[in-house]
């Protein structure tokens, strides 16, 4: 269906006011946008009346209105969002990528593939949905506070990253490459043929690894220049570790960080005796590592981390 100029900034307007509400300020960019399709799409009924009226659209069917509507919130998004992913991708120093696999190409030949991906996938519709959590502990600074001092410790994370699956790499550079990863991760989504096998959670869908290599082989052949490292991990972290013990560190690690950031809102208050947003989700994820795929010795060490500084 065509939309007229009118009816799109009908549109407009309508999102602007959705968006403008005083409880979606302490959200990221992808959290406030997911939060606005969850309330269209559970309030529909009580909705289509008023926008079905002369004032709005009138006498359009309900999944008109919610095309119109989807497709300008995520023009009003991609304003914010897409300078912001840009900055994030720019941050990416694609150097350590040879410290990995050496593709003999320039640093600067690979980001730039690099970002094409990325861009490619945050356009993706489903991509977009589960790239809020991968997004938030990137630009909340979770992801540089628990490497820091994962590289500050040199516990089992550390040794598992560094001994297990030889990553020869600074903290600066495990820092890049984990960004990357979980960046890279919602990819998966762009690969999913119908009657895949899949377990629905609460933080997302846990794939057969079988499944997640095959993807990632996939993208190996499509972007030689990228590491193939990278690819597996970032395919690999929508695996369940509880069913295949040999996925890679890095791709249990950034698990852990994008669901445990998923719904992550930074200077919320906390009750007195009470735990932080984080330390409470380890501890849930904790008791049900099995069902999320989660590798337990890694929650332990991040619960200790997050107790010890309050985050």
């Amino acid at each position: 269906m065509e939309f007229s100029d009118t009816d799109k900034q009908k549109a407009q307007t309508f999102i602007a006011r959705l968006t403008a509400n005083p409880a979606l300020k302490t959200m990221s960019t992808l959290q406030r946008e997911e939060q606005i399709l969850q309330f269209l799409s559970l309030n529909a009924k009580q909705l289509y009346p008023t926008l079905s009226s002369d004032n709005f659209f009138k006498n359009w069917e309900w999944n008109n209105i919610w095309g119109i509507l989807v497709s300008t919130l995520y023009e009003i998004t991609n304003m914010e969002l897409l300078p912001e992913f840009n900055e994030i991708i720019g941050q990416i120093d694609t150097t350590f990528f040879t410290l990995i696999e050496d593709r003999g190409i320039t640093s600067d030949q690979s980001k730039e593939v690099l970002t094409k991906i990325l861009l490619d996938g945050v356009n993706n519709e489903q991509v977009r949905r589960v790239l809020t959590g991968s997004y938030t502990a990137i630009t909340t600074g979770i992801v540089r506070k628990y490497i820091s001092e994962i590289y500050k410790r040199k516990k089992y994370i550390h040794f598992e990253l560094t001994k297990v699956e030889k990553l020869r790499l600074s903290e600066s550079d495990a820092l890049h490459l984990m960004n990357t990863i979980l960046l890279i991760k919602p990819l998966i989504y762009m690969y999913i043929p119908e009657n895949t096998a899949v377990r629905n959670t609460a933080n997302g869908h846990v794939f057969l690894s079988q499944f997640t290599k095959n993807v990632a082989a996939t993208f190996v052949q499509k972007f030689p220049e990228i590491p193939q490292q990278i690819f597996y991990s970032g395919m690999n972290s929508s695996a369940s570790f509880s069913d295949d013990h040999q996925l890679e560190a890095s791709a249990r690690m950034s698990n852990i960080l994008a669901s445990m950031s998923r719904n992550y809102k930074p200077g919320m208050a906390v009750d007195k005796g009470a735990d932080t947003a984080l330390k409470s989700w380890i501890n849930v994820s904790r008791k049900n590592y099995k069902f999320y795929g989660y590798d337990l010795k890694m929650l332990d060490e991040l619960y200790i981390i997050a107790a010890d500084y309050g985050w």
